[in-house]
């Protein structure tokens, strides 16, 4: 009884392992008109087809960039597949960047659209703008 408990324990754990994960991320999602933001699709252990976003409506500087990697280590498998989109903004408002999806063995991954604020005062910190608190705005990479 023991062994049949361990072993499904086991078994239902390499199934959650094994499942692909999909994120995007942002350099940043304030910035001016004019300045760029790197938009990165990474998918960790899967194994289907990337579908890229519809980004003929964006200013496309660079892209796709695609770095990959594979480890076997201990006999546990991981790999992960990058793109990378460099974006630029041309004017004021906000810069959507539309959803893409990962198909895998009759599986979808849907990856939610991305919004960027273009404003023309961009990364600078709140405190630089007439205002009258003086904490400072902190900028980390958006994981969504």
């Amino acid at each position: 009884m023991k062994f049949l408990i361990t072993y499904s324990i086991l078994c239902f754990a390499s199934i959650l392992m094994a499942q692909p994960t999909v994120k995007v991320e942002v350099s940043a999602d304030t910035i001016s008109p004019g300045e760029f933001v790197e938009v990165t699709y990474t998918i960790e252990n899967g194994e289907g087809r990337f579908e890229a976003p519809d980004l003929s409506n964006l200013s496309v500087v660079s892209g796709p960039n695609t770095s990959s990697s594979f480890m076997i280590q201990n006999g546990a498998k991981s790999s992960s597949l990058s793109y990378a989109y460099v974006l630029q903004a041309q004017e004021e408002g906000k810069m959507l960047i539309p959803g893409a999806s990962f198909h895998e063995k009759g599986h979808d991954l849907k990856i939610d659209p991305v919004e960027i604020v273009v404003s023309r005062y961009g990364n600078k910190s709140l405190s630089s703008q007439p205002d009258t608190n003086s904490v400072k705005a902190k900028r980390e990479k958006k994981k969504f």
